[in-house]
């Protein structure tokens, strides 16, 4: 699975096709990722390539890297969910029910708030566009 070479941000790549693996379970926490010389191989990448994607996943909370004991996948509750690539590797193989209702259950939460302080916040000018869209409606 080598890394096409014209790529820009080569390490994006690398970053998507391994960030893609650990969501996907191919990696489980706890789990040491292969080392850099076969992850290099692999991907056909250098060293550098991969340090630098290993980087942006540790700060996406999927992977820490230490001396001696090498990369390892980190617990799902490290995991920034709220990252856009980390949501987008998640949903890539679908969504489960469970993914809905937790969902919905985050909309329940937030979207009152936002509702109360968006009439709280209108100006005269959106609250007749509201106003002229619910006629449209009715």
């Amino acid at each position: 699975m080598a890394v096409s070479s014209g790529s820009t941000a080569l390490h994006a790549t690398v970053v998507e096709q391994i960030g893609l693996r650990i969501v996907q379970g191919d990696f489980l926490p706890g789990e040491a990722l292969p080392n850099a010389d076969d992850s290099s191989e692999m991907l056909g990448v250098s060293r550098t390539v991969l340090r630098e994607a290993i980087k942006v996943l540790a700060g996406k909370g999927l992977v820490e890297s230490r001396p001696k004991t090498g990369t390892r996948v980190r617990p799902r509750a490290d995991w920034n969910f709220l990252d856009p690539d980390v949501l987008s590797w998640r949903y890539a193989s679908g969504v489960s029910a469970d993914d809905v209702r937790a969902l919905f259950e985050l909309r329940r939460a937030i979207e009152p708030m936002s509702a109360a302080l968006a009439a709280q916040r209108a100006t005269p000018a959106q609250i007749a566009e509201i106003n002229a869209a619910l006629v449209e409606m009715e």
